[in-house]
C-alpha cells in the first residue's frame, strides 16, 4: 500500500528500510522513524513484540521535537508524504500531535489483512508462536483504530486492494478528499506492475478464536460501511476484554 502511494504521488522517506527475503519490493518504511519508534516504545517499558498497554504513555511533549526531527530528516518540505510504521499503531497519540506541530494533517488508510495471515507471516519472519503473533494484531488494530479517531481515514481489505486498487483509490479520494491519481500518461501501469500476486503472501483465513474473529468482524464492518458509533462501541468492549484478558495472563509473552 505505502509503495502504491509513492506511484500515486507522494513522497516516500528517504531512507528506506532495505527490501529483504520475504519482501523483495520493500517494506516502504523509513529506517529513521523505525529506530525512533523503537526508542520511545523502549522509553514506555515496551517493545515491538509486547502485546500488553504500554506501562508508561511517552510523553507528546517529550517526544515531539525528536518526532519533528525525523520528519525534517526524512521529507524535507515536501507536500504530500507516505509515513508508515506499525510501532506507530502503538505511539500515534505522540506522532498525531507532533505531525500536526509539523504542519501536516494526518489522513489515515489502514490495510486489514485476515488476522491468520498476520500471523503466519510473523511467525515465519519472526520465529513467534502463533498465539503471540494474534495478541499483537489484536493489540495492534484496536490501539490504532481508538487513538485515529476523528480523523479522515479509511480502513480497507488488503485483498480487495489486491483485486482493484483502481476502486479502493477512489474511495479513498471519496472519503478523506484526496486526488490520488498515477503520474500522467500511464495510466496506472506501474502500479499494475508493481501489485503483482506473489506480494499476498500466506493465504491462510484459519479460524482465530473469538477476540479475534469479533475485532476482525467489526474492522470489516467499518470498511465497508465508514464511521458509525456502534461499530465504535463495539470496539472499545473488545478493546476492554483484551485489557481484561492481559490482566489474568500478563507473564503471556
Amino acid at each position: 500500500m505505502a509503495g502504491a502511494l509513492t506511484l500515486l504521488g507522494a513522497a516516500a522517506p528517504r531512507t528506506l528500510m532495505a527490501p529483504a527475503a520475504d519482501n523483495p519490493r520493500g517494506f516502504w518504511e523509513s529506517h529513521v522513524v523505525m529506530v525512533l519508534d523503537d526508542v520511545l516504545l523502549a522509553e514506555a517499558g515496551s517493545s515491538w513484540s509486547d502485546w500488553r498497554r504500554l506501562l508508561r504513555t511517552p510523553d507528546p511533549a517529550a517526544a515531539r521535537d525528536r518526532i519533528v526531527r525525523a520528519l525534517t530528516d526524512e521529507f524535507g518540505d515536501a507536500g504530500t508524504i507516505v509515513l508508515k510504521d506499525p510501532r506507530m499503531c502503538r505511539l500515534f497519540p505522540a506522532w498525531r500531535g507532533a505531525m500536526e506541530q509539523a504542519g501536516y494533517h494526518p489522513l489515515i488508510i489502514t490495510p486489514l489483512r485476515h488476522p491468520s495471515e498476520v500471523a503466519a507471516s510473523l511467525v515465519a519472519r519472526n520465529s513467534i508462536s502463533r498465539e503471540q503473533s494474534l495478541r499483537l494484531w489484536l493489540r495492534h488494530v484496536l490501539d490504532a483504530e481508538a487513538t485515529s479517531r476523528g480523523l479522515p481515514r479509511h480502513f480497507m481489505r488488503w485483498s480487495s486492494f489486491m483485486a482493484d486498487w483502481r476502486a479502493e483509490v477512489a474511495l479513498i479520494n471519496g472519503r478523506l478528499g484526496t486526488a490520488l491519481a498515477p503520474t500522467a500518461g500511464d495510466d496506472g501501469a506501474g502500479i499494475d506492475a508493481f501489485l503483482t500476486p506473489d506480494l499476498h503472501r500466506q493465504r491462510d483465513e484459519a479460524p482465530t478464536p473469538a477476540l479475534v474473529a469479533q475485532a476482525w468482524s467489526v474492522l470489516g464492518d467499518l470498511a465497508r460501511h465508514g464511521e458509525h458509533p456502534d461499530l465504535h462501541a463495539a470496539l472499545d468492549a473488545l478493546r476492554r476484554s483484551v485489557d481484561q484478558a492481559e490482566d489474568l495472563f500478563p507473564d503471556a509473552p
